[in-house]
């Protein structure tokens, strides 16, 4: 995650563009557990520069990237939420530009012409651009087919403003620990970026070749720096290994990443190789999922030795006597963070647009609850308390939040050593301990 920065504040950008960055930098330190961005060295200085983003958050995707960047990112998005004038002028505000779809009911060619102008103009003169080649968002963890369009943009602003300028398409991979909750981990991984000079002679004399020549660079580019899950049968158990075992006590995101990375590529390796071992563990995984599930248990609990029932007791006990505390400083910040998670999983049927309102909607309510409470303290108890109340603010949040983690710990503490007493205990350990063998995780 990048350091605290307030320059932005002084940057010629856009005002609303600025508020927006204010709530994505604020909810990505405070929504992601861990945020890691590798390579971003590798972005050329000095050029334009199109990113190519795998696609599988919605809103999310675009901002953890802009929250990262020292200069503003424009947006390709979709136009049917441009037709409001108003809403029109905020949105080209933030930097975005709609892109038509023949659902639209227009003429898409003529409407999208407009916005690719924009984009070549914005391109020519060192801008960035973000661009989700899949064409569309999908939570899975599998690299759907690529449109063209990025690569018809690139050449498309070399083709009207000349080959001199630099101009790079950079794939960036995001790998999301888990897709709708907060308090996981996020990863953005920077490839090698193509310079698309190097295409644009070829391009004058054979465009539609030389089109999908680069769209497949783009995609073999971005296989590199993403999770590509392309068993679509077996998915499920897939993915539930790669997120849901402990990965050797691995702690760090860009460790746990390539972990999975080298667990994907040994699945692979077994299903071309040796059929039956992978079937064995695909039948293994279902028996563990099965049983964690039904017993309300986390996986990792199937390795670590369990707490003793005294210690389970006594932190019990402890949990019990904090309890009080724990609800009278709730009440500084349950309804922020309630709120947002009632209301996306209430009114939003589509969930991989769950975590980018829960953030954006989170940071707001926090500014306001916050704010509310901080003047009532002022008016009623005087400054002193004031600045106390606005100092222990933040702590309680973090404290009422680590108490509600390790009442989870605790539950699950319980729910093992009920769940070691069942019949079918023996036959999940015995499949947990074959996935660990056969695949040589610790």
């Amino acid at each position: 995650m990048r350091n605290f920065w307030l320059g932005y504040w002084f940057k010629d950008w856009n005002f609303p563009y600025k508020i927006g960055y204010s709530i994505v930098i604020i909810g990505s330190r405070t929504y992601f557990k861990n945020f890691k961005y590798l390579g971003k060295e590798k972005i050329p200085k000095n050029a334009g520069i199109i990113y190519a983003v795998n696609h599988q958050n919605a809103f999310l995707d675009p901002i953890v990237i802009a929250g990262q960047a020292d200069n503003p990112i424009n947006f390709l998005a979709r136009a049917d939420i441009f037709k409001n004038k108003f809403v029109y002028k905020l949105l080209r505000k933030l930097y975005m530009l709609p892109i038509y779809r023949q659902r639209d009911g227009v003429d898409t060619i003529e409407k999208n012409q407009k916005t690719f102008e924009d984009c070549y103009e914005i391109l020519n003169n060192n801008g960035h651009l973000i661009i989700f080649p899949e064409g569309n968002h999908n939570h899975k963890k599998t690299l759907r087919t690529l449109k063209k369009g990025v690569s018809r943009i690139a050449l498309g602003t070399l083709s009207k403003h000349g080959n001199k300028n630099s101009l790079f398409i950079v794939p960036i991979g995001i790998d999301y620990e888990n897709h709708f909750s907060m308090n996981a981990d996020v990863l953005l991984n920077v490839g090698n970026p193509i310079k698309i000079n190097d295409y644009f002679e070829e391009y004058v004399k054979n465009p539609v070749e030389v089109i999908n020549k680069l769209t497949q660079q783009v995609r073999q580019n971005l296989e590199l720096v993403l999770i590509n899950i392309q068993d679509h049968e077996n998915y499920d158990e897939i993915y539930y290994l790669l997120h849901r075992f402990s990965l050797n006590n691995e702690n760090k995101t860009e460790k746990k990443f390539s972990l999975r990375i080298s667990l994907l590529s040994k699945l692979e390796w077994l299903k071309e190789n040796e059929i039956r071992t992978y079937e064995k563990l695909l039948i293994d995984i279902k028996i563990v999922r099965s049983f964690v599930k039904e017993n309300k248990i986390r996986p990792y609990l199937l390795k670590n030795s369990p707490l003793s029932f005294f210690k389970i007791f006594i932190l019990s006990l402890l949990m019990t006597i904090a309890f009080p505390l724990h609800l009278i400083t709730l009440t500084t910040n349950y309804l922020p963070y309630k709120i947002p998670v009632w209301f996306v999983e209430n009114k939003i049927k589509d969930r991989t647009f769950h975590g980018s309102l829960k953030q954006a909607i989170g940071v707001l309510l926090f500014t306001i609850y916050w704010t509310i409470l901080i003047l009532l303290t002022y008016l009623y108890f005087g400054k002193e308390l004031t600045l106390l109340i606005t100092f222990l603010l933040p702590i309680f949040a973090i404290l009422n939040f680590k108490y509600w983690i390790l009442l989870i710990k605790l539950k699950g503490a319980w729910n093992y050593r009920r769940a070691i007493k069942k019949e079918n205990f023996s036959l999940a350990i015995k499949a947990f301990n074959s996935i660990n063998k056969n695949l040589g995780i610790k």
